[in-house]
């Protein structure tokens, strides 16, 4: 049975990643006065490179290819693939965004806009509406439904899933909830980044967001895989999300001589 702490513990969850993102959203906007077109574009390209294009591979590369099925079945490889493919994925698709779809949206603020757009809308589909599935499940759970439900599953993702509900403590959904904090501002981190490789013409800029990126989902890829604890690929995420807060800050103080207007001729909107 899902006990109480669980129920309270999903809910704890999703409230810290919702007030983190209209927190954000209402702060960015008052403070910063971001607009909002780069806002959807930021929210466009986590949805079809990240949940389209980079799934896309790896329905291929773990199901429809036996081959490579058979080689990420080893930890160490998974973690690698899977650490690579969302950097690649996620920073190209903040630079094709900033290098095509955003010519005339390239401040500081647009470059935050940005990040809001992308960081809110994967917080939010991982932390409030992740978590109300996981809600719903944990009451079908309580109310003997859910075995009926989960006949289709294979066995071992079954028993996951119920393992999952019925034994794991309140510290780590508050935990996950500040884990989702962190992520928020690392991939705020990133778009300012690749934001940057793009006006000064320097790729190693998006090459080292890729990079940084693989890095930090290298260990929360080996969690995936069983090889290490959850204990420790959270600790990797927050302490990355405390160096993408730095960043931040660093650039911050930068904004009026690295954020002036472009010399290339283009007028923003």
């Amino acid at each position: 049975m899902a006990g109480s702490s669980t129920l309270i513990g999903i809910v704890i969850q999703m409230t810290i990643v919702l007030a983190l993102v209209i927190t954000a959203a209402v702060y960015l906007l008052r403070k910063e006065r971001i607009a909002l077109k780069p806002m959807l574009i930021g929210a466009l390209v986590f949805l079809l490179f990240s949940q389209v294009l980079e799934k896309g591979l790896h329905v291929y590369m773990l199901q429809l290819n036996p081959v490579t099925a058979a080689w990420l079945q080893h930890a160490w490889l998974f973690a690698t693939y899977g650490a690579l493919a969302a950097g690649v994925f996620e920073e190209l698709g903040r630079y094709v965004a900033f290098r095509w779809w955003l010519k005339r949206r390239r401040s500081w603020g647009d470059g935050l806009s940005f990040g809001l757009g992308h960081s809110g809308v994967e917080a939010l589909l991982i932390g409030v509406v992740g978590g109300a599935q996981m809600l719903a499940l944990a009451v079908m759970y309580n109310n003997g439904t859910l075995q009926q439900k989960l006949g289709g599953l294979p066995p071992e993702t079954a028993e996951a899933l119920v393992a999952g509900l019925s034994g794991t403590p309140l510290h780590l959904y508050v935990l996950g909830g500040v884990e989702r904090i962190a992520a928020f501002l690392l991939h705020l981190a990133f778009s300012i980044m690749v934001l940057q490789g793009v006006r000064s013409r320097r790729f190693h800029y998006v090459l080292a967001a890729i990079g940084l990126h693989a890095a930090v989902d290298f260990v929360p890829a080996l969690y995936q895989a069983k090889a290490v604890s959850v204990y420790a690929a959270e600790a990797v995420v927050v302490l990355a999300g405390i160096a993408g807060f730095m960043y931040l800050r660093r650039m911050k103080k930068n904004d009026s001589r690295e954020w002036l207007p472009e010399s290339d001729g283009e007028k923003r909107s």
